[in-house]
């Protein structure tokens, strides 16, 4: 089983990933969708879900690995932070340990060059509900960091 003939070359099948509307996503794989939602909201079992849908064991089984929402919100709440920074070191290093002494995760950081020795940058955060009330605060405790120009709130979830 599987011999290679000679000159064959082994190739490795490798991952592509689509951003796709849900809409034109055959039926079996919608249904898939609803159950893994199902579970995660209501809590009950994968079997009930499957049931309560009315897929078979087989398709659920055969998909469910593959299929992941384009972002989980769940309980996570993501903003972004736009700042204005004084071009001197560690500024950004302050910024980021006052981030994650509130228990947030840091999804991104873009910085630009500074110019006229001030420097942009955005931080997007994800945090959970419960820590949610704590971002106001931190945010304050930015604003305190020497070299914090300008701090905004700039979108969120």
């Amino acid at each position: 089983m599987g011999r290679k003939k000679k000159g064959e070359v082994k190739t490795e099948t490798k991952k592509e990933y689509y951003i796709v509307d849900k809409r034109i996503l055959p039926t079996s794989i919608q249904n898939v969708i609803k159950v893994n939602d199902l579970i995660q909201e209501t809590k009950i079992s994968k079997y009930e879900a499957i049931k309560k849908v009315g897929l078979s064991r087989s398709t659920y089984y055969k998909y469910k690995d593959y299929i992941k929402p384009f972002f989980e919100s769940g309980k996570e709440k993501v903003f972004s932070i736009h700042l204005a920074l004084t071009d001197e070191p560690g500024i950004l290093a302050r910024i980021l340990d006052v981030i994650a002494g509130h228990n947030m995760n840091v999804l991104t950081i873009m910085q630009n060059i500074a110019i006229d020795s001030v420097g942009r940058a955005t931080i997007t955060v994800q945090t959970t509900e419960n820590v949610l009330r704590q971002v106001e605060g931190m945010l304050e405790i930015i604003s305190e960091i020497e070299g914090v120009k300008e701090l905004r709130i700039i979108g969120s979830n």
